[in-house]
């Protein structure tokens, strides 16, 4: 092929989807205001030289590169990614690997280069998403199939039962992609990052099933899920958790449980989200976010949107939230392949994931874990991957079967 061609070929001018566009631009402009509103006293107090301003700017520094290289990454043909799915997971797993050995602290899950911390598990995130979206699409005819699968492990199981056990190349692709994100999750979790485990098994979870495994599998997973999560509820004391996460899974399901303020940090988000009422107090205005809510700039920052712009400020923002994802899971259907459509639905599965996970978080609905709100929380590697997973979507925008809108030079030319 002529490098013209293969030139041709990487970058994609046609249109992106202007709607998702723009709705993510307002979701990031609300989300960097409210980040100011919500930061300013912790930056007065823990910034360096007492600068008020500190997270703020540079949050909106990492957004605005981000959003620059958006932009460019949404021109990429997303059908490249598949070249670097494999290399991209196993990289993010050494990375992760490398936080449990030099790690950032007594919870291992960022690397440190100076100052400036970098979070493996959200890079391993997006590459696991490419990767499964990629697999999925290639083992599309073995995910179908009920022909006895040659993987060697299978011939094995069915060698020792004496074929009274046949596995399907179905289930054998199902169980192989099933231990691809329990490892990645596994290796998060080493890290002591529970909530980010949890979350790359869920965002697995939902791509094996977009991937059109079968249901059965996922009705025998929901009932040993059930059941693993009462075990855990009712007898997490004597689970192998390192003692924080016992401690949070105990302040949560002992609702006056005093010792050493365990409750204090989700009682103070309880008292900004009641005392927001119907219209809130106004932007600047919270009183909880005084050192009231521990880290109110980060996973806890709905909290004080809810003081400040109340429960209509809430509503609208979820509004926000909910149509972007819509427009994401419209674009995936509306894919040009089926490739392009699974890294549509896991990238827009992760921000649904997250938002609810953090509300859920900061209303005591499940324990204290630390996922943050997208575009929101404060949070570098969190901003900048999201990001880069818009320019995706709006790369696969480009080639799916949408309305377009063109620039004034290529209408022009058309014309």
């Amino acid at each position: 092929m002529p490098k013209k061609n293969m030139a041709k070929d990487f970058l994609i001018k046609n249109g992106m989807d202007v709607p998702f566009f723009i709705i993510m631009l307002v979701v990031l402009a609300v989300g960097l205001v409210m980040l100011l509103s919500a930061s300013y006293i912790y930056s007065f107090h823990l910034s360096p030289n007492g600068d008020s301003l500190y997270y703020f700017k540079r949050q909106t520094g990492i957004a605005i590169f981000g959003v620059i290289l958006m932009w460019f990454g949404s021109h990429l043909n997303y059908k490249y990614l598949s070249l670097v799915s494999t290399l991209g997971w196993l990289g993010s797993l050494v990375l992760l690997f490398v936080t449990v050995l030099k790690g950032g602290g007594d919870i291992n899950r960022w690397i440190y280069i100076g100052p400036i911390g970098f979070q493996p598990s959200e890079l391993a995130k997006f590459f696991l998403i490419i990767f499964l979206a990629y697999g999925l699409n290639k083992d599309r005819k073995k995910i179908l199939s009920n022909k006895s699968s040659q993987a060697p492990w299978a011939v094995k199981i069915t060698e020792l039962t004496k074929g009274s056990i046949k596995i399907t190349s179905a289930t054998s692709t199902l169980f192989f992609y099933a231990f691809i994100v329990a490892f990645t999750a596994g290796m998060v979790l080493i890290g002591s990052h529970l909530s980010g485990a949890i979350l790359i098994m869920l965002i697995g979870i939902t791509m094996l099933w977009m991937g059109e495994c079968k249901a059965s599998w996922f009705a025998i997973g929901g009932v040993v899920a059930l059941i693993v999560l009462v075990y855990v509820i009712f007898n997490y004391e004597d689970l192998p958790l390192k003692e924080y996460m016992i401690e949070r899974i105990r302040a949560w399901r002992i609702k006056d449980y005093q010792p050493d303020d365990a409750r204090w940090q989700i009682n103070h988000s309880l008292y900004a989200l009641g005392s927001g009422g119907l219209l809130g107090a106004g932007i600047g205005n919270s009183k909880q976010k005084y050192l009231y809510v521990s880290e109110c700039h980060t996973d806890f920052i709905f909290s004080i949107i809810g003081e400040e712009l109340g429960f209509v400020g809430c509503v609208m923002i979820l509004i926000l939230f909910g149509v972007l994802i819509w427009r994401g899971i419209y674009i995936g259907m509306r894919a040009r392949d089926r490739f392009g459509a699974l890294l549509a639905f896991g990238m827009t599965s992760q921000l649904a994931l997250q938002v609810v996970f953090n509300i859920a978080v900061i209303t005591d609905t499940v324990p204290n874990t630390g996922i943050p709100l997208p575009f929101f929380s404060y949070g570098g590697t969190a901003l900048f991957i999201t990001l880069a997973e818009m320019g995706v979507i709006l790369s696969v925008s480009r080639q799916a079967d949408l309305k377009k809108v063109y620039s004034m030079k290529r209408a022009k030319a058309k014309d």
